[in-house]
């Protein structure tokens, strides 16, 4: 098999981008086995709004899924750690965007840099069914195909589950849960009442965990897993610009 038939919509742009644009910028950071086309429309809309927007490719991801069953959580950190201050270098403030297990990593980031002005974390998932059991599984073959029928979103990534990166993400969730008392940026978390790849109990887990005075969720009853391609976008971006508006410096 070429890396094509590893990769849905492979047409589509998930590499590294940057939108020059006004002196608040936003990073924006894909979820497991995605690409920053998960991110990008949205990227693109606060663009449009003059923001300066920017969205790393995580190591292991966009190539071949034996890649991502080769790197190690630190590495998906370094990466947007590398994202984020090359906003700095142009940017006043920074603000995060992230979409399922990019929201650990904002969350990681954010633990590291109080200076960052918010967070936004879509479907975040810091608790998933049974991915303890990615390790184990892992030792008798390397990927699992993913199921489901055709939902026609514009998302680009790998059509299967690898194992041994699924236990790397076990382990970062594992981490995120200790840190988020050192959460304390204004935050809003947002849910999709169709989403089945995140326990229900995530965005409770993180609320209650942080220590932020600005803190609340905001859940989109017909949106799947990922809010920041479907129906909802266009609420989701105005919810989003609302908030940035409200709280930046």
């Amino acid at each position: 098999m070429n890396n094509n038939e590893f990769i849905k919509n492979p047409q589509l742009d998930g590499d590294d981008f940057l939108l020059p644009g006004n002196s608040t910028g936003i990073l924006l950071i894909h979820g497991f086995t995605a690409t920053t086309a998960e991110v990008r429309l949205m990227a693109d809309k606060l663009h449009q709004s003059g923001f300066t927007t920017a969205g790393p490719l995580l190591p292991g991801h966009g190539t071949h899924p034996d890649d991502l069953n080769r790197v190690k959580w630190p590495m998906w950190v370094e990466k947007v750690k590398k994202t984020y201050e090359s906003l700095l270098e142009n940017c006043q403030q920074v603000y995060v965007i992230s979409q399922s297990m990019g929201c650990l990593l904002a969350i990681e980031l954010a633990a590291q840099h109080p200076e960052i002005a918010g967070l936004m974390l879509f479907a975040p998932a810091i608790k998933v069914p049974k991915l303890w059991l990615s390790d184990f599984l892992g030792l008798f073959k390397p990927w699992l195909v993913k199921s489901g029928k055709e939902d026609g979103l514009p998302w680009k990534g790998y059509n299967v589950y690898p194992f041994k990166g699924a236990h790397q993400m076990y382990l970062l969730q594992k981490h995120c849960r200790k840190i988020l008392p050192k959460i304390t940026q204004p935050t809003r978390v947002f849910t999709g009442g169709r989403d089945h790849s995140i326990a229900p109990e995530s965005a409770k887990i993180i609320l209650e965990g942080i220590h932020s005075n600005d803190k609340c969720l905001k859940h989109f009853p017909n949106s799947p897993h990922c809010i920041l391609l479907d129906r909802d976008l266009d609420q989701a971006v105005s919810d989003v610009l609302s908030f940035i508006n409200r709280t930046k410096a």
